[in-house]
């Protein structure tokens, strides 16, 4: 099922048409393909207080004769990512950063305007524990996954793998690979 979608309309598009693609939605929890509906949006906060959709939810409906489990299914614009306040182009910022040898801390700051570095150990956490994700998409093509250019040993193993993949999906990768994948990109 896809999950990340170009823009706001082709989401609400996709959700307005969930009864003619029965055959192609399944849902990941109960298996079930016929019990999908529309749900509302999914909001974020920006940061001059405004609230703007980013994504919608779709019901597996267990109400009136329906069968499906209950839960609901969160589609996302492919810049959004799901758990963060910020999107992608923030991260793609921090991970060039990253790449070209600025420290954690400079790079955070740059990318997301914020003095605080926490949030950005948490990044690197996230980003290490899709590192079998990342390789998996990028298996079978050549090169070396390890470089000791990076100061770090989770450095030089983390940062070539991001570095094929951002080569490889040109402009702004981590909401490429999201459109791409259909899988979130930390």
């Amino acid at each position: 099922m896809q999950l990340f979608f170009k823009n706001i309309n082709m989401i609400q598009k996709f959700t307005m048409e969930l009864e003619s693609q029965v055959d192609k939605i399944r849902c990941k929890h109960c298996s079930k393909s016929d019990q999908f509906l529309s749900h509302g949006f999914v909001y974020k906060k920006q940061v001059n207080g405004e609230t703007l959709a980013v994504g919608k939810r779709i019901f597996c409906s267990n109400r009136y004769g329906r069968s499906g489990c209950g839960k609901t299914i969160r589609l996302y614009l492919d810049t959004i990512i799901s758990d963060l306040q910020y999107s992608t182009t923030h991260l793609f910022i921090f991970i060039s950063l990253l790449l070209t040898g600025v420290s954690i801390q400079k790079s955070y700051q740059v990318a997301t305007k914020t003095v605080d570095p926490r949030n950005a150990y948490r990044w690197i956490n996230r980003l290490w524990d899709k590192l079998i994700v990342f390789r998996g998409f990028i298996i079978g093509r050549t090169g070396d996954f390890f470089s000791s250019k990076f100061r770090t040993k989770r450095f030089q193993i983390l940062l070539p793998t991001l570095l094929k993949i951002f080569k490889d999906l040109g402009d702004n990768p981590c909401s490429k690979f999201q459109g791409t994948y259909q899988v979130s990109f930390i």
